[in-house]
């Protein structure tokens, strides 16, 4: 019976014996390791961005118009729906907020389509995050606002002080986010609730979600249930609402089948090159293979042999398709485009390219397992 050591060295050696095909099968996984994380990186990123008001928000239950499914194209409510929402016993406290499209005036006088964020003075449940610069609490005075650095170059703002005009109305930078990015790609501009309604033309009682906060004791879940009862409003607890955002831009407009297609040809990719290569190295070593098993090397340890062949291209592909990955990630952050690489991804891409070589080696292991010794002897 072979040892573990015997195998691993077998294995290694009739891999490296032809280092140039080799080098093209982790070519062919580090490839498709690269399109996995970068693909599903970027799907995670802009899911991110579709959700992260609401991720960022400490409200319990988000209250928008009856029949909206588009986070950010929400049905508008009233002052009256408010009173009510604000008067529902489990409510301890509750904002308005205005997610609305606007037009920023740029400097050399072209026009830019924003989402402007209107918050409530003094509100506590959402606030511009990540500031490098200035002061957001500003906002909350006459044409005030916040925008994320990371926007510049559509912009053209880099730093406070600088005066714009949206719809008309005129708006002053009087702070600085970094990193704070929108899945419709226009740029987030944070103000209060009066500015936001001039930005965006919307009336002066109109608004299009209120932020709950829920009384201590009171459960999330029966809370928006109870407020999905008041008339023209449906309510959904942060995690719902968040869910709902991610899902919309995911499942009803493509994106996902999108990013999920290529990397699954990636996949195939790497499975066609691992099995190629691998498949032509056991045609090449079938004399060897015949001899171990003439010697009484079981069925088992020629298994072994393979499999390990697979699990070392899926190692080193792995190491450079996350290199790869990870330099993808920082020409990306230059054009402003977030590849999100979590820890699970990455772990779930590892596990997944693992299956994938051990795959690729199935016709190389039915090939050596129907193998009869004596064939190596004949001449």
């Amino acid at each position: 019976m072979l040892s573990v050591r015997t195998v691993w060295t077998l294995a290694r050696k009739i891999l490296l014996h032809d280092r140039i095909k080799f080098s093209v099968a982790a070519a062919g996984v580090s490839i498709s390791v690269m399109l996995v994380l970068v693909q599903i990186g970027l799907f995670l990123g802009f899911m991110q961005n579709a959700s992260n008001l609401i991720d960022h928000a400490t409200a319990d239950v988000w209250v928008t118009g009856e029949g909206s499914e588009n986070f950010d194209f929400s049905a508008p409510i009233d002052d009256r729906s408010f009173y009510k929402v604000a008067s529902t016993p489990g409510v301890a406290h509750a904002e308005r907020m205005l997610l609305a499209f606007g037009q920023f005036r740029l400097a050399d006088g072209g026009t830019q389509g924003v989402q402007v964020v209107g918050l409530e003075p003094g509100g506590r449940l959402l606030r511009p995050w990540n500031v490098v610069a200035g002061d957001p609490r500003r906002i909350h005075e006459p044409g005030g606002i916040v925008v994320d650095v990371s926007e510049a170059p559509k912009l053209k703002i880099d730093k406070v002080g600088e005066r714009r005009e949206i719809f008309g109305a005129r708006a002053e930078v009087v702070g600085l986010t970094k990193g704070i990015r929108s899945f419709t790609t226009s740029p987030f501009v944070w103000t209060d609730l009066d500015s936001a309604r001039a930005y965006a033309l919307y009336p002066a009682d109109r608004f299009n979600y209120v932020m709950v906060e829920a009384a201590p004791g009171v459960d999330r879940e029966a809370l928006a249930k109870r407020l999905s009862e008041l008339p023209g409003l449906d309510a959904y607890t942060g995690p719902t609402m968040s869910a709902r955002a991610r899902d919309y831009w995911s499942s009803r407009t493509g994106v996902g089948a999108g990013f999920f297609t290529t990397a699954a040809l990636g996949v195939i990719v790497g499975l066609v090159v691992v099995g190629q290569i691998l498949y032509n190295g056991t045609l090449e070593h079938l004399k060897e293979y015949g001899t171990l098993k003439a010697m009484g090397a079981r069925n088992s340890a020629i298994l072994r042999v393979i499999v390990y062949q697979a699990l070392i291209s899926a190692v080193v592909g792995m190491v450079l398709g996350g290199g790869l990955a990870l330099a993808s990630r920082a020409a990306m952050a230059g054009a402003n485009l977030n590849v999100l690489l979590t820890q699970n991804l990455v772990i779930a891409t590892a596990v997944l390219t693992a299956v994938m070589c051990c795959l690729a080696s199935l016709l190389s292991v039915v090939k050596v397992l129907r193998l009869d010794p004596a064939s190596v002897f004949k001449g």
